[in-house]
């Protein structure tokens, strides 16, 4: 008798026992899923592929560099998301005839660097290496720390068209030169 009494105690703790495995099971699965879920991108020329770590928004506008005292007016695509408290960026610059692809690199890399209150001058540039890039102008590499932000541009050319990928965050965002890292040796050229 008294183990018939036992058995909807036993039936309780094993329905119990089956939503604490349940639950641990789901507890491990998103402790394990990565904050950045790397997913392949590439504009609709398909010239460049990148791996970006999250769904990128896209956008498209005419901007206008400057090219020493001239203004000049060049079609621009994006792609853009955000992840780990860091925005990723890939841009695309289609240039009209009257603008050289080095000085596109250039004003495109003045107009990224004047938000942030930095001077060209006082921000080097370092080559950057990127297999299937155009050798002229040269791959670079940029890097800024501000009181308010911390960017990781690179700067490249391939068939007329300039691109830039960046990565942004805060200051203290110890992991964005690996993160940044990640994501530029995820950008491939055929």
């Amino acid at each position: 008798m008294p183990f018939m009494r036992m058995r909807p105690i036993m039936n309780r703790m094993r329905k119990m026992w089956k939503f604490v495995v349940f639950s641990a099971f789901v507890t491990s699965w998103l402790g394990c899923t990565p904050a950045l879920n790397w997913r392949d991108v590439r504009f609709d020329d398909g010239i460049v592929n990148v791996l970006m770590p999250c769904k990128p928004d896209t956008g498209q506008r005419d901007v206008t560099l400057k090219s020493g005292p001239r203004d000049v007016v060049a079609s621009l695509q994006m792609r853009g998301c955000e992840a780990s408290d860091m925005q990723f960026t890939l841009g695309q610059m289609t240039l009209p005839a009257d603008i050289t692809p080095a000085e596109a690199m250039a004003a495109w890399r003045l107009a990224s660097l004047a938000p942030l209150g930095a001077a060209a001058a006082e921000v080097p540039e370092q080559t950057w290496t990127l297999r299937g890039a155009d050798a002229l102008p040269i791959p670079v590499q940029t890097v800024v720390k501000t009181e308010s932000h911390h960017v990781q541009w690179v700067w490249f050319v391939r068939d007329g068209k300039v691109y830039q990928a960046a990565v942004y965050g805060k200051p203290q965002a110890s992991k964005l030169g690996a993160v940044a890292d990640e994501y530029f040796s995820g950008i491939k050229l055929p």
